[in-house]
């Protein structure tokens, strides 16, 4: 019997399975965890997450990762014997995601700009363009975890109060979070909504906040720190954007030329006039 692949997503929205096929891992390798008769292996885990991120994960984290690979495992198995492997909805999903995969990785090898920025440009460019880095509105950097219940949310807050960390609740399969936004980057009131950010940002520095409802949920809240307006973004705070200023317009230079060169050397035609003919057809009936 060949043992059934992994679901192999550790992230939220279309949960890919079986686009990757050569997965077994070897037989020496240690098994993290098994649902079933699937198996996650550290090979197969650094398919799911990054290996810098992975390299750089302190216990508690990769415990989370391992907890999550689990949870989604079992929804998978569970989705698969009610029978979605072979639902329409789900096979159309699966091919409208591998093509765009597809078309994202050739792009990523296709278009590198890794070499056309360097880390002297990128310091130049931050220094010569700070006034553009400076935050207009404060902005705060938190921890939150989302509840069902404010019952679990008071008990996961006794547990954060009496000295175990964010992460290391959120590893523990014995308390029930919906979520755990674990760092998330900083952000402004305006970023988190109306409702959350008010809540949010009634919060001081360095507190745990008791649990709060927002909408349907319920919040816990850690505030990592606070920014004020008119203060300067550190430069490994912009490294990204400045990234994505830098090579925006070369990108679209090199897409355009790929583009270009591919629309000479394929057979294409196109044929508007019939397209709008048989829109007209579809329409009159």
């Amino acid at each position: 019997m060949t043992p059934r692949q992994p679901c192999l997503s550790l992230a939220g929205g279309i949960t890919i399975a079986l686009l990757i096929t050569g997965c077994t891992p070897a037989e020496t390798e240690p098994v993290i965890a098994q649902v079933g008769d699937v198996t996650l292996t550290l090979s197969t885990l650094h398919e799911l997450v990054p290996e810098q991120t992975l390299s750089r994960a302190t216990r508690d984290e990769f415990t989370a990762y391992v907890n999550q690979w689990v949870r989604q495992e079992l929804l998978c198995q569970a989705a698969e014997e009610m029978g979605y492997g072979t639902d329409a909805r789900v096979e159309q999903r699966v091919i409208e995601a591998r093509r765009s995969i597809m078309v994202d990785t050739f792009l990523e090898d296709e278009l590198d700009l890794t070499p056309f920025l360097s880390e002297e440009e990128i310091t130049s460019y931050y220094q010569s363009n700070i006034e553009s880095f400076v935050r207009e509105e404060e902005e705060v950097r938190a921890v939150l975890l989302w509840f069902d219940t404010e019952a679990e949310a008071a008990r996961v807050r006794s547990a954060v109060a009496a000295g175990n960390t964010p992460a290391e609740v959120a590893a523990d399969t014995s308390f029930h979070i919906v979520a755990a936004d674990l760092d998330l980057d900083y952000m402004t009131r305006h970023e988190l909504g109306e409702e959350l950010g008010d809540i949010v940002f009634a919060q001081r520095a360095g507190t745990l906040s008791q649990p709060l409802r927002v909408g349907d949920s319920v919040v816990i809240i850690q505030i990592l720190d606070r920014q004020e307006a008119g203060q300067t973004r550190t430069l490994e705070e912009v490294r990204d954007e400045i990234v994505m200023r830098q090579t925006s317009n070369l990108w679209d230079m090199k897409l355009d030329e790929l583009l270009t060169r591919l629309l000479e050397e394929a057979d294409v035609s196109i044929n508007i006039q019939a397209g709008y003919e048989a829109l007209g057809r579809g329409r009159e009936r």
